[in-house]
C-alpha cells in the first residue's frame, strides 16, 4: 500500500519570475523530519543570448538564512557545471540531496533553492520547486492543515 504524496512530501515553490540580471531564492525550509530533497528548475521563455548562471541548493542554520552557504555548487566543473549551462525554453535541472549532506555538525538544518542569470538581454523566465520527501514520519497534511479556500487537499 503506497503513501500519498501529501503525507510524505512538502513543497516550496520558486515563484515563476523573469530573473534577467538578477536572482530568485525560495524560502529557507527545515529538513527536520525528511531524509531527502529534490529541486526542479525549468526555463520558460528565455532569451537566446542568456543562460542560467547559478542553480544550487543553499544550507543555513535557520529559516532566516543565517550563515547561509552552498550545499551544492554552481561553477566551472561544479555540481551545476556553468561550462554547460541550460539556456533554452524547456531546459531543466534536477538536484537531489540527502539530509546527511547538510553540515549538521555545525548546526545547518535548513535549505533553499537559488537561481540567477547575470545578463539581461531579454526575458529570462524560470520556474522551480523544492520538494522535501521521504518523511521520517508519514502524516496527513505535511504542507499545513487544510483551510477552506487556502490550503486544499484533493483525493478521488
Amino acid at each position: 500500500m503506497g503513501v500519498k504524496g501529501s503525507e510524505d512530501m512538502a513543497f516550496t515553490p520558486l515563484e515563476q519570475a523573469d530573473i534577467g540580471g538578477t536572482s530568485a531564492t525560495t524560502s529557507y525550509v527545515s529538513m527536520e523530519g525528511f531524509n531527502r530533497a529534490v529541486a526542479y528548475v525549468e526555463l520558460g521563455t528565455f532569451d537566446s543570448g542568456d543562460d542560467l548562471d547559478t542553480c544550487k541548493i543553499l544550507q543555513a542554520t535557520d529559516s532566516s538564512g543565517t550563515s547561509s552557504k552552498d550545499l551544492t555548487t554552481s561553477a566551472s566543473g561544479g555540481n551545476y557545471d556553468t561550462d554547460s549551462p541550460i539556456d533554452a525554453d524547456g531546459d531543466f535541472v534536477i538536484i537531489d540531496i540527502r539530509g546527511e549532506d547538510l553540515d549538521t555538525d555545525n548546526g545547518f538544518t535548513h535549505i533553499a533553492l537559488t537561481v540567477a542569470e547575470g545578463g539581461n538581454s531579454g526575458t529570462d523566465n524560470v520556474f522551480g520547486m523544492l520538494t522535501r520527501h521521504d518523511a521520517k514520519h508519514k502524516a496527513k497534511q505535511k504542507n499545513g492543515d487544510a483551510v477552506a479556500g487556502s490550503k486544499v487537499y484533493v483525493t478521488p
